[in-house]
């Protein structure tokens, strides 16, 4: 929607607000707005934007509708997001110029810059990584020289931001700009490489609009190439601090080049938002169409909807609720498209939904939403029944299979239709299920719903066991099993007054060896044996004597099609196939011998291979022991992740392989079924055995794009072996385990626990670990920084050109970058400091003859040290004694006092009131206050929490506003000979601006008043006519009509 008009808060100025009064303006087709950030507060920014914080969820924030970075805690914060969408981000490849225009503050005068423990802030153009602090590439506008000024420069950065002296001067005037509220415009000629740089600062006190409210001074103007040939896709702001609490950094209307012009604006919204079908898990939200070619549905939970979608953005939609575009907290985007309903599913019973409906045209960067007067609804769900209760629990709880790694658990069924099982680490499950809550199970340990903090749902379903991966060695975990009945919030679980439970302490890390080997070959079962070498009845054994022989080869696995379309594949050679595999690596203890389906066509899906499940799954008639229907790859995931040790790898994928899996929503079964990736594959018809026929091209950007997904996976090198004599010989192609010894369970474990790697060299022996021995594959939580480990040594002596260890945000949908490269060494340690989150990360490595291994990664989430209060909610309301503030925690650990703090601009806070804490509670305590002192005008309040140690932390603030500025001012007399008085209608302190507009909207006067009383203003010198006198206090503004008559 092209922007016009002014923000009531101010934030605009006032030549946007005479726009409003004497008629719209619009920004340049070539420059979109991406960003205004007017949205509720938050510590979540969203609306598409990532976060790297010190300290997560309160370095950047949304307050007061800028994006506004504080922190006590020294360090580096910034947002960032792809804007290749937008326009070619190899900036000397487009036609005309390029102008970026934005806001920013640094409220610290004279800050140091980009050093450790100094402060400065940055508007980031363009980068070749997200990682804005290291190894990217890119320019950027900053503010923060060495301490003698604030000089506002463009500058070209080499290999991050992370000190001053990694910033070049391109465009670099001698201008103090202290700490003013500055618009910004930047733009770019591919013509001669040419910069400019300009900036306004004359509205001291608040933010003009840097498109349409700005008048822009030249900063000078220079060329410069150095990057502009470079990838710079990610555009972002940064802010370098140290620990005071006072000083902040502001962003705000954000406008990016656009290659493309927006389509026009529908001019009729969707109207008459009903309900149907509501049921106590879902509903169906009906409207009637508007003017737009489409619409796009926004819902939020207890409360009406505060978000609007952003013109040249697109958002993804899910019906399921919470799996669409977070746009706010508590509202996702539930349905874009051209039809008039949707059902959405995934809501609590006897809960609000409120939806808006908007209609827009255009599809990516050409989007215009309405966002006038959307369609609005709301509606409760239903009521939720609870199943009857199960009478006989689960028993006979005990575990097997103990590895370092997994452990198998089992149990003998009560009388309920399910049962749920849950898993905690260190200490005996605290916390059954609670009746009327759906929970989500994952057998990767730390992956699925908890009930409480630390006890996670490991398995859900109807079986007697499960195979629980992702934990970690020397460590004991306690199991409890419940019988449920119902689902969704008719879930009634039994809780018996003992529980069904067991514990099991897994053992030590022993010394991991590496074994060589591939799971991705077929014998005569299927189509393989094209060389009629292993032909007939056998062939699967036949075929694991000839990869015995192969050189580095001390596991294989055979995946014969499961079908019968051109392959003829039986049940009873499914069968032999698996017996064949047990007899061999009997025979063979040093050989281990695996046997398994490649399951689906590529013309439906894809293929799969599956291990573990030892029936034949199909949809030819009469040809399989269990039914599938081709291309149903939903029924296989869902199969395999409730079979325990069943697992499978994605083969040779495309974009749209496995139902689409890339253009879904992340799916937790699917994440517990799949355990890797091809990232080569074949050549499935060599006939090379002399080692020397790699596989063309590779698949790494389908296993990046899974990982950004948020799947948990590693790489695999499939030879595909259609031809006997081939079998771990047509080229040096192999997946490589870690596992401490050469027999099928362990090997399986290693599968299972993704402790592999990929590689194009079939000897090379790769360590990768995590703070210590925790290897790849590795899911973990903990505390501090996690420190990276990387060893390479190969036996035949070659070196290491270069090792990546490439990092990204699972779920975020954003491909991994390089978070650190070494070249020409073997080895690489790496710490990689962040406030918390979680990322994954593995490593790439490159060898001088062009041959390439990759790791599975490690995922690891940093959390903060455990807080000594867990603040529930903190309000505050308006009331005519005072401003009243609450708040509620719901548990305090060494908890001395509450701070509660007071301020005008949301920057500089003072303590006004002190309130005990209580020390220690597991309740929830309830507090208060009423602020009688406070006028008239916005305050901010927010909490410091003091502990007895003598630590501190803040709570997020909190705005109040106490009656409105026309309210507090009068004007008088009006009409006026051109004498006439401001006075105050409060015996309130106010520090007030005056200005006044006449006709053309130019300003023909302007003043500072600071009065406890009456102000009188002359304006006798200005002829006749009607003018706008405009007031601002306290961030608010008003207008009056002043009619000077003579």
């Amino acid at each position: 929607m092209p922007r016009s008009g002014f923000k009531l808060d101010f934030q605009y100025g006032y030549t946007l607000l005479f726009s409003l009064l004497l008629g719209g303006m619009t920004a340049s087709a070539q420059t979109v707005l991406l960003d205004d950030f007017n949205r509720a507060n938050n510590n979540t920014v969203g609306n598409g934007w990532n976060e790297t914080e010190t300290v997560a969820g309160t370095g950047a924030t949304i307050s007061g509708n800028n994006l506004r970075f504080a922190s006590t805690t020294s360090g580096k914060d910034y947002v960032w997001r792809d804007v290749s969408t937008y326009y070619n981000t190899v900036l000397n490849t487009n036609t005309g110029t390029l102008t970026w225009a934005f806001n920013l503050r640094q409220s610290r005068t004279d800050p140091s810059g980009f050093d450790a423990g100094y402060y400065g802030i940055a508007f980031v153009l363009g980068a070749s990584s997200s990682n804005f602090l290291s190894g990217s590439s890119g320019y950027a506008v900053v503010l923060g020289n060495s301490g003698s000024g604030d000089n506002l420069r463009l500058v070209c950065f080499a290999s991050g931001m992370n000190t001053s002296a990694a910033l070049t001067n391109v465009i670099s005037p001698a201008i103090d700009y202290a700490n003013q509220y500055m618009a910004v415009r930047v733009t770019y000629n591919p013509v001669g490489n040419a910069w400019t740089l300009e900036a306004d600062t004359t509205n001291a006190g608040v933010f003009e609009d840097p498109v349409s409210g700005a008048t822009y001074v030249s900063l000078g103007s220079a060329s410069d190439a150095t990057y502009t040939g470079v990838d710079l896709m990610y555009l972002g702001c940064l802010w370098n601090h140290n620990t005071a609490a006072g000083d902040a950094g502001l962003f705000d209307n954000i406008y990016v080049p656009s290659a493309c012009s927006p389509s026009p604006e529908p001019t009729t919204q969707a109207t008459n938002v009903t309900f149907t079908s509501i049921g106590a898990g879902a509903m169906t939200v009906n409207w009637t169409r508007g003017n737009g070619t489409f619409v796009i549905v926004i819902g939020r939970q207890g409360g009406a909807v505060t978000s609007t979608p952003t013109d040249g953005a697109s958002y993804s939609a899910s019906s399921t609720w919470g799996s669409g575009t977070l746009m706010a907290a508590n509202e996702y985007v539930v349905y874009s498209g051209s039809g008039t309903s949707v059902n959405v599913t995934g809501l609590n019973a006897s809960t609000s939904y409120s939806f808006s409906v908007f209609e827009f045209n255009g599809t990516g960067c050409t989007t215009n939403y309405l966002l006038t007067t959307p369609a609005t609804g709301t509606q409760s769900t239903a009521s939720c029944v609870l199943a009857a209760e199960p009478t006989v629990g689960a028993s006979g709880v005990n575990t097997s299979h103990l590895l370092s790694n997994s452990v198998q658990l089992n149990w003998t069924r009560g009388n309920g239709t399910y049962c749920i099982v849950v898993c905690r680490a260190l200490s005996a499950v605290t916390t059954p299920p609670i009746d009327g809550q759906s929970y989500t199970a994952n057998a990767a340990y730390g992956l699925g719903s908890t009930t409480t903090p630390g006890e996670y749902i490991v398995y859900q379903g109807t079986g007697t066991s499960v195979v629980v991966t992702g934990i970690i060695p020397n460590t004991t975990y306690y199991f409890a099993v419940f019988e449920m009945n119902g689902s969704g919030c008719n879930s009634n679980y039994y809780v018996p007054a003992v529980l069904a439970s067991a514990n099991a302490t897994t053992p030590a890390i022993g010394t991991y060896n590496w074994y060589y080997g591939n799971m991705h070959a077929h014998s005569d079962y299927s189509d393989g044996d094209m060389d009629n070498t292993c032909n007939g009845a056998g062939s699967a054994t036949c075929c694991y004597s000839i990869g015995q022989t192969a050189l580095n080869f001390n596991f294989m696995g055979i995946s014969d099609h499961n079908h019968n379309e051109g392959p003829v594949m039986t049940p009873a050679k499914y069968a032999s196939g698996l017996s064949e595999a047990t007899a061999y690596t009997a025979a063979n203890p040093t050989f281990i011998a695996f046997y398994g389906m490649e399951f689906g066509t590529i013309s439906t899906g894809g293929h799969v291979t599956i291990y573990g499940i030892n029936q034949l799954l199909g949809w030819n008639t009469g040809n399989y022991n269990v039914y599938v229907a081709k291309g149903d790859y939903n029924t296989v995931f869902n199969m395999v992740a409730s079979t325990p040790g069943a697992f499978t790898t994605l083969c040779h994928p495309n974009n749209t392989d496995f139902g689409n899996i890339l253009g879904s929503a992340y799916n937790a079964t699917y994440d517990n079924a799949i355990v890797g990736c091809a990232v080569k594959n074949g050549p499935f018809s060599s006939t090379n055995i002399t080692y020397s026929d790699p596989a063309p091209g590779n698949t790494v950007s389908f296993f990046n794009q899974m990982l950004a997904k948020g799947y948990h996976l590693g790489p695999t090198v499939d030879q595909d072996n259609h031809n006997s004599s081939t079998m771990g010989k047509s080229n040096q192609g192999r997946t490589v385990v870690l596992a401490t010894a050469l027999d099928k369970t362990s090997v399986n474990d290693a599968m299972l626990n993704m402790r592999f790697y990929a590689t194009e060299d079939y000897n090379i022996r790769v360590s990768y670990t995590v703070n210590g021995n925790l290897p790849m594959g590795t899911i973990i939580t903990q505390t501090i920084n996690p420190t990276f480990n990387v060893s390479v040594t190969d036996p035949d002596g070659e070196s290491v050109s270069q090792i990546r260890l490439m990092y990204g945000v699972p779920g975020s949908g954003s491909n991994p970058t390089a978070l650190t490269t070494v070249s020409s060494a073997s080895s690489l340690t790496y710490t990689h400091s962040f406030g918390t989150g979680t990322y994954y990360y593995y490593a790439e490595i490159t060898q001088p003859d062009g041959n390439v291994t990759w790791t599975s990664p490690i995922w690891y989430t940093k959390i903060p040290q455990p807080l000594p209060i867990e603040l529930l909610s903190f309000t505050g309301k308006v009331t005519d004694p005072g401003n009243r503030l609450e708040w509620v925690t719901a548990t305090e650990t060494n908890n001395d006092y509450f701070s509660l703090e007071r301020s005008r601009d949301g920057l500089e806070f003072s303590t006004i009131a002190r309130v005990d804490g209580a020390g220690n509670s597991s309740q929830p305590l309830q507090y208060q206050y009423l602020d009688t002192e406070a006028g008239d005008g916005l305050w901010y309040y927010r909490l410091r929490q003091n502990d007895f140690d003598g630590n501190f932390s803040y709570s997020d603030p909190v705005a109040l506003r106490r009656g409105k500025l026309k309210d507090r001012f009068s004007v008088y007399p009006n009409p006026t000979a051109g004498r006439f008085t401001i006075g105050l209608t409060t015996n309130t302190y106010a520090e007030y601006e005056v200005k006044v507009f006449d006709a053309l909207g130019e300003v023909v006067f302007s003043s500072f008043e600071t009065a406890r009383a009456a102000k009188e203003i002359s304006l006798e010198h200005l002829p006749a006519g009607i003018y706008t006198l405009l007031l601002r206090c306290d961030g608010e503004q008003a207008a009056f009509k002043l009619v000077i008559e003579r």
